[in-house]
């Protein structure tokens, strides 16, 4: 089964089109991994300060994610029948592939984020509860009602 070397012309563009889009995607993943990678640094490390404007970003992230999406699902509404041809090609599989690797690599740092945070919430939880406890007795050593204090000798 032979193709119409004009179905063939629209394959390859849609093909070269392609992995434009998954370049450019697959750089912006890496950013990503890059940006978790330094979160996760941070969060180690507690460098608070720098942290609110990395959380930021990673939530600028995400809209850029919905954004990929949406030009891939538009791509293959476009041409439906010629995606699926172009999609086999093994450049664009190595691409995805590749993509797909560094999505669970930043799951993966997510996820170890996510346990530094809980760990370290679960231990500031700890100690606000030995400052209540301290607090408390602080309190219960001074249940008499404070006396003048003596100064040189004198009352």
């Amino acid at each position: 089964m032979t193709m119409e070397p004009t179905n063939q012309n629209a394959i390859t563009l849609l093909e070269k089109e392609l992995v434009a889009v998954l370049k450019e995607e697959y750089s912006f993943y890496q950013s990503l991994y890059v940006l978790l990678d330094k979160q996760r640094d941070l969060i180690r490390y507690e460098k608070d300060d720098k942290l609110l404007d990395l959380f930021a970003e990673v939530e600028r992230c995400h809209l850029r994610i919905r954004q990929s999406e949406e030009k891939i699902r538009a791509l293959q509404q476009k041409h439906p029948r010629l995606f699926k041809l172009a999609a086999v090609s093994p450049d664009i599989r190595k691409i995805v592939n590749s993509i797909v690797t560094l999505v669970k690599k930043s799951a993966a740092l997510v996820a170890e984020n996510e346990e530094y945070m809980r760990n370290r919430h679960d231990r500031i939880k700890v100690e606000l509860d030995e400052l209540k406890n301290s607090h408390k007795i602080m309190q219960y050593i001074q249940t008499g009602t404070p006396s003048a204090q003596f100064v040189d000798g004198k009352r």
